[in-house]
């Protein structure tokens, strides 16, 4: 790495702590562990942070509401690692903000690749970003489907009514693949390159529970009328009424 990324874990557990903390030391990370919702909240602002590893079963609360914090600000990347492998855990992780989202037991060597990705992500929005800064370019896409204006350049949906329901850049990037795949559908392969940012692994369900988030927030912004429909065994395709 050219530069040493700043983690931040928020884990009650001091042992599991201790062990994510040194295997991210090892692969050149700056870590550091605060044990309660309380700490993790006071020492987010004091740094700029890029990486959040997250529990959600925090003595003094949920760590939901970290995962929403964390979420707002700018150029930081939330991962959930947490006991609680329910699939509404899972997906209300994901829709309040979260890029990823582990389920103990799990190994330091996936720790380590779903870092990676997770920074292959944001380093491609840092880029993004520059590139967009450097040279002038023409407004973001958007699409107007049922009555919806779908804005996955500036992460947001915006329904007839105009209230508006925000994307997480995971939602954001799966959307506008959709979108750009019309009634063709959008591959399993694609998706997991292209927006989680590595290969597709077996028995792998992030994709599902992100298509599972976006689901819901385009089900609430259409009153059902723009919907993600699954293709058996091979991905994705948005459908909406002529």
């Amino acid at each position: 790495m050219s530069r040493q990324w700043s983690v931040l874990i928020v884990e009650d557990e001091a042992r599991v702590a201790a062990t994510m903390s040194a295997a991210l030391q090892r692969e050149g990370f700056e870590a550091e562990a605060v044990s309660s919702l309380e700490e993790g909240l006071l020492r987010l602002p004091q740094k700029s942070w890029r990486i959040a590893l997250v529990d959600l079963g925090l003595p003094d609360g949920s760590g939901l509401h970290f995962v929403r914090k964390a979420a707002s600000r700018p150029g930081l990347g939330v991962i959930i690692v947490t006991g609680r492998g329910e699939e509404t855990e899972r997906v209300v992780g994901l829709e309040v903000g979260a890029d990823d989202y582990m389920t103990k037991p799990f190994s330091m060597r996936e720790l380590i690749a779903r870092v990676r990705a997770l920074q292959r992500r944001l380093d491609a929005q840092d880029q993004a970003r520059a590139a967009a800064a450097a040279t002038p370019a023409p407004a973001p896409r958007t699409w107007r489907l049922a009555g919806v204006l779908l804005d996955p350049a500036r992460l947001r949906l915006v329904g007839q009514d105009g209230r508006e329901q925000r994307l997480t850049g995971a939602e954001g990037g799966l959307l506008s693949l959709l979108l750009e795949a019309a009634d063709q559908g959008v591959e399993r392969t694609v998706i997991a390159e292209r927006v989680l940012g590595h290969r597709l692994l077996p028995q792998q369900r992030g994709i599902d529970q992100l298509a599972s988030s976006l689901r819901h927030k385009l089900d609430e912004a259409s009153a059902g009328r723009i919907r993600i429909v699954a293709l058996r065994g091979r991905g994705y395709r948005l459908v909406w009424p002529d």
